[in-house]
């Protein structure tokens, strides 16, 4: 079986980190222009390996099997749907015969029923951070170049059995020790999670996360003031396979996907904020469910990062683009980058991700006029900015744009979560 790893995951790996990781991986690699593939024997090498950023190939029965898994209604079908793509329907069982003309959404495609139903909207709370449950981290890795300033890392870690998410969910993290200001256990941090359902492993029991070590630099030195570091943060970013971590959740009814899979979707990122858009888009171009078969709509990422060494999943992302043309037609996912060091905006100032909404403020308006889902997150200092920008591009259009927002929220359309 083949299983596809993007680069980033081993590349931008410290010596001693890819060490950990090397025993697991196959040394026989063949170059894919941007991509690396990495031939496993079984499903069960990669779930043992721990190790890099695994996503899941295209077009194939990866996540379950079909015969067993894969069935809704009676149907064992799936491997016909794939072959059919879009031309393929059938008529459910609990359809009559005679009813040729019910309407289109009772016509369902193949779907597994694994982890597809796992709550309405989302799965209930496995633990609550009074009591929390104990992850294991499986691997860890640097998600940024060495020139971008910061520190990011994307980790991967196992969660106890009966522990499920939903895309757009978040868990919280209770870092080790006690917080010398009080002498009471470290209150718990909440980070969006980066992965689906299924998890990088697709065994649907981890979690990847992606964390910027928080670092208070100093004005005047100019360097990291280490006794002012996020001890949450600075836990996960050091941590490596094998550590215990103490979780709770998840949480979240926010940032949920559109039920409507013909509904456009634009995701709007700063830094560590594309960590839920990465959960999306997996979800939507990557993994082999019904959720990607069945979305018709069309997805916009905007992501804003300061230089291009700092670009995160940026492999990821341009295999999804690959992955989104369907039949020769305009593809479904755009990428667009707001890169503020290297980039400049109509008026020759830094290039920042309301700049991008401002300057396609056309389009912007046209597909939330539409029904577009529109969602933002990072930090919060993104917020103003946005606001300010969106104002100004509505106000030149005759909208008002405080009720015209207000509207966008009542439809279910507008969706924040900043930190």
């Amino acid at each position: 079986m083949i299983y596809q790893f993007f680069s980033l995951s081993l590349l931008s790996l410290s010596a001693s980190s890819a060490a950990a990781f090397a025993p697991s991986l196959s040394t026989s690699t063949k170059k894919l222009t941007s991509v690396q593939r990495y031939a496993y024997p079984s499903k069960e090498r990669v779930v043992k390996s721990g190790g890099g950023i695994p996503v899941v190939p295209s077009g194939d029965c990866r996540l379950f099997d079909p015969k067993i898994e894969g069935m809704l209604g009676g149907t064992s079908n799936m491997a016909d749907r794939l072959k059919e793509g879009s031309a393929f329907h059938y008529q459910p069982s609990y359809l009559p015969d005679e009813v040729p003309s019910a309407p289109s959404d009772l016509f369902l495609t193949d779907a597994q029923a694994w982890l597809e139903d796992i709550g309405d909207p989302v799965p209930s709370v496995f633990a609550k951070a009074t009591a929390p449950v104990t992850a294991t981290v499986l691997g860890r890795a640097k998600l940024i170049r060495d020139d971008a300033p910061g520190d990011i890392q994307h980790v991967l870690m196992r969660l106890p059995k009966g522990f499920h998410y939903v895309e757009g969910q978040s868990l919280s993290v209770i870092p080790p020790g006690v917080d010398v200001k009080t002498g009471k256990p470290h209150k718990p941090r909440l980070y969006s999670i980066a992965s689906t359902r299924y998890g990088d492993l697709l065994d649907g029991n981890t979690v990847s996360l992606c964390v910027r070590r928080a670092e208070y630099i100093d004005p005047v030195t100019g360097l990291a003031d280490p006794s002012k570091a996020g001890v949450c943060s600075s836990f996960l970013c050091n941590t490596l396979p094998g550590t215990q971590v103490q979780v709770a959740g998840p949480v979240g009814k926010t940032m949920l996907l559109p039920q409507d899979p013909s509904q456009d979707i634009i995701m709007v990122a700063t830094g560590t904020g594309i960590a839920p858009f990465r959960a999306f888009l997996h979800r939507l171009f990557m993994e082999n469910t019904v959720a990607r078969h069945l979305f018709t709509g069309h997805a916009w990422l905007i992501l804003g990062v300061p230089t291009t060494g700092g670009l995160l999943y940026a492999e990821e992302f341009a295999a999804m683009q690959q992955n989104s043309y369907v039949n020769g037609a305009d593809p479904q996912l755009q990428v667009t980058y707001a890169i503020s060091r290297e980039m400049t905006n109509r008026q020759g100032g830094k290039l920042y991700v309301q700049d991008v909404l401002a300057e396609n403020a056309d389009k912007l308006f046209a597909k939330l006029e539409n029904g577009a889902s529109i969602y933002f997150c990072g930090l919060k200092g993104m917020m103003p900015g946005i606001l300010s920008a969106l104002e100004q591009v509505a106000t030149q259009r005759g909208l008002d744009w405080s009720e015209t927002m207000a509207k966008y929220k009542t439809n279910n359309q507008w969706h924040v979560e900043v930190y």
